[in-house]
């Protein structure tokens, strides 16, 4: 056996004292105090400052425990001979079930009464008493039953309130009952969700079909035609001024002197369904909602708590205060406890999310999850405990001697791969050319919930904050740029401790060849003097396109002087000669007065010379503007021009000319003529040819003017342009149009020139 020496006093534990064995082979002291004693025929667990001993049922009742060890979270491990390895953890709740004597594990609502024993209402399982350890079905006198229990109320002078789906509401005391439903009272529906008794001691039903109050034996029901926000009713509770809250499927009300004042998303609740109500010692209402999470309404405003902001779960069923500022919730997903100051710092902005602990199957529930829905889903009794309803029994935590996992987890990184390849970690990484990617894989060290680790992670110098991975155990990156930087891990355990050092690895992107500092810098250069060859080109076309200028300029001026000279030795050599010999002979008729026959002589001399000199002007004018443009306009002007041109020239002339009158301005018309005009006094001059072309084609808003012959030609690359060509040029340019050579030797010329309309100032 085992012998026990304290203070003098010595204790002996044998199978008589309910010892497994006598034959003791292990002891283990663990963190709490209690004796582990491992024996050839099982595991037996002496609670501190109990005197007997427990056998553990189970597999390890009859192994032969061969080695005993507490981790640093609190597990027991258990080596036998025969059966293997087990590892015992601490339960952190307890679940009453079938095995336990609960006849149906469906529970939805749970209260105390007054003596202290606990009524649980089943889902068609009937009503059930758990006093002493103990399950007793309540069965009612004449063989009846009420079978699926949804809403329960125990009233301080010991009536109980059963609220059925579909069978009514029920009054138990003293062993006598009687039920009102909608055919013998004033009831709205059979259909009972909730029930709750105010200060006043009236009772408030809620039906599927409105707010029912009773009082002196009669109903009075209230619906959405007096103000109720829905008649789906789930939840009634009282606040510190009197008000009554009232949650429904489609909001919340408060009910106050005969007036209701509703709360749905219009006002700012993040659901409709509300599922529990619960106010604080500081007045404050907090509603939970089924999938819009839990709702706070303080001073008139509501702040909403969702799982992105930290909650565990959306589904809000119901809402207990431990006493020690925590509230404790039911959902979809299990139990969870938040506390109550960092919700309020949450809604004050002090901080950004709150933390959740949650509870689950890993702490021991059959199920996650929980039933709600109707009234309470959920009670803490005189004694501090907390019970939950679930779809697998009745759920009890004792947050009194809940043992917190204190101890930070472990982190280790496992695995990593670059560009899809795995690389060696011990030391950091380099990362080689490639896309980018980088795959990390990661774990924490904890025996206790492993599926409740959570992690967060970071690459110092390309994320911006911590990336909240969840229970993810990888992380993945694209892309990333090449240089230095850092890849931090963290994890938190099963309640939410944090190991905020973690573990870190140093990781290097590296470059391409095209993006080291040795290629930027030749690519620089590259740039640098490639800009250089551009602007000095540029330069040297600027000059060269000035030089032109200066040099069409140039000639533009000599030939307004040679032409001013022309024009001066015209007038002073023809005109001024033509008019001297009319002065002469005009002199000389007048000394001649006596001889009429001599007279008449010189006037006729006279006449000729006159008609001469008019020819001569019309010639100077019309060197200078052709009259023709504006008596005939520009089409027929320039028909005239050709003819005039090769007529006396023996080159056969083709000419085809579109109507292009008013389609330029007086300035522009000149231009236009003198470009068709020096392009055929050219081919006259120069090209030795026998035939021309002059092609004058007006498009929708454009005119093309092509001027060809069949002469000797020049090649156009090497040929220096005279001034004729360049003014040709130059006068294209100033009407905003294009002028292009085509020319070979012996191939004769083709000169094109393209001018946009402006304006059609016809009107066609």
């Amino acid at each position: 056996g085992l012998l026990r020496f304290a203070n003098g006093v010595i204790t002996t534990y044998t199978q008589d004292q309910g010892l497994s064995s006598n034959v003791v082979k292990r002891i283990l002291e663990d963190r709490a105090g209690n004796i582990w004693v491992g024996t050839e025929k099982g595991l037996n667990l002496i609670a501190a400052g109990m005197s007997t001993a427990h056998a553990l049922e189970g597999a390890l009742s009859e192994s032969s425990i061969r080695d005993l060890a507490e981790d640093r979270e609190g597990n027991i491990w258990v080596g036998t001979d025969t059966t293997g390895l087990y590892r015992l953890k601490a339960g952190r709740l307890f679940v009453y079930a079938k095995e336990q004597g609960l006849p149906n594990e469906v529970v939805v609502p749970i209260t105390e009464d007054a003596e202290g024993s606990l009524w649980i209402g089943l889902n068609c399982g009937g009503l059930v008493r758990f006093r002493d350890g103990k399950f007793t079905p309540y069965i009612f006198k004449g063989g009846l039953s009420i079978d699926c229990v949804w809403s329960l109320c125990a009233a301080p002078d010991g009536t109980l309130w059963i609220g059925t789906w579909g069978s009514g509401l029920t009054r138990l005391k003293d062993g006598n009952r009687f039920t009102y439903t909608t055919s013998n009272s004033g009831l709205s529906s059979n259909v009972v969700l909730s029930i709750y008794q105010d200060r006043q001691g009236t009772l408030w039903v809620g039906t599927s079909a409105g707010l029912n109050r009773l009082r002196d034996g009669e109903f009075t029901v209230y619906r959405r035609a007096d103000g109720l926000v829905s008649d789906d009713v789930r939840f009634i509770t009282e606040d510190s001024e009197g008000a009554l809250w009232v949650g429904t499927a489609g909001g919340a009300s408060r009910f106050k002197d005969g007036v209701f004042t509703n709360y749905t998303v219009a006002e700012g609740l993040s659901h409709n369904f509300v599922r529990a109500i619960h106010v604080d010692e500081d007045r404050t209402v907090w509603l939970g909602t089924y999938n819009g999470g839990l709702n706070r309404f303080k001073d008139g405003r509501f702040t909403h708590y969702r799982r992105a902001d930290g909650l565990f779960d959306d589904v809000v069923s119901r809402i207990l205060e431990d006493g020690h500022g925590n509230f404790w919730m039911t959902g979809n997903r299990g139990i969870y406890r938040v506390s109550r100051q960092q919700l309020n710092d949450f809604a004050e902005g002090r901080i950004d999310s709150i933390t959740s602990l949650s509870f689950g199957v890993a702490d021991g529930m059959k199920s996650q999850e929980c039933n709600g829905g109707g009234q309470p889903a959920g009670w803490r009794t005189r004694d501090g405990r907390l019970w939950f309803p679930t779809i697998k029994g009745v759920v009890m935590i004792d947050p009194r001697s809940l043992n917190e996992n204190r101890v930070p987890p472990p982190v280790v990184i496992e695995r990593v791969l670059a560009n899809k390849n795995p690389v060696d970690h011990r030391a950091g990484i380099e990362v080689p050319p490639g896309r980018g990617d980088l795959e990390i894989e990661y774990t924490c060290l904890s025996f206790v919930a492993p599926e409740k680790v959570r992690f967060k992670y970071r690459l110092d110098g390309y994320d911006e904050d911590w990336i909240e991975a969840g229970a993810r155990r990888v992380a993945y990156y694209t892309n990333i740029p090449p240089g230095k930087y850092r890849f931090q891990v963290i994890a938190s355990n099963n309640d939410g401790v944090w190991n905020t050092e973690g573990v870190g690895l140093d990781v290097r992107i590296i470059p391409p060849f095209w993006r080291r500092w040795w290629f930027l810098t030749l690519a620089i250069l590259f740039v640098a003097g490639l800009a250089v060859l551009v602007y000095e080109r540029r330069v040297s076309q600027l000059k060269k396109a000035h030089r032109a200028q200066e040099a069409f300029s140039r000639q533009l001026i000599e030939s307004q002087e040679r032409e001013r000279k022309r024009i001066a030795a015209e007038l002073h050599d023809s005109l001024g000669q033509s008019l001297a010999i009319i002065k002469n002979r005009a002199a000389l008729s007048l000394s001649q007065r006596e001889n009429t026959e001599r007279a008449l002589e010189q006037l006729e001399e006279i006449s000729a010379a006159a008609s001469h000199v008019l020819d001569e002007v019309k010639e100077i004018v019309y060197n200078l503007r052709p009259y023709q443009l504006d008596r005939l306009g520009l089409t027929k002007a320039i028909q005239l021009m050709l003819k005039k041109v090769f007529a006396s020239n023996g080159i056969r002339c083709h000419f085809e000319i579109d109507r292009i009158d008013h389609l330029f301005s007086k300035e522009e018309e000149i231009n236009v003529y003198r470009i068709v005009q020096e392009s055929v006094n050219n081919i006259v001059r120069h090209a030795e040819a026998t035939e021309a072309r002059v092609i004058i084609k007006r498009y929708e808003r454009q005119v093309e003017i092509a001027v060809e012959d069949n002469g000797k030609g020049f090649v156009t690359e090497t040929a220096s342009r005279g001034f004729g060509l360049t003014g040709m040029a130059e006068r294209a340019r100033m009407l905003g149009g294009s002028s292009s050579i085509d020319s070979a030797l012996d191939k004769g010329t083709r000169i094109k020139f393209r001018f946009n309309l402006k304006e059609d100032r016809d009107g066609n």
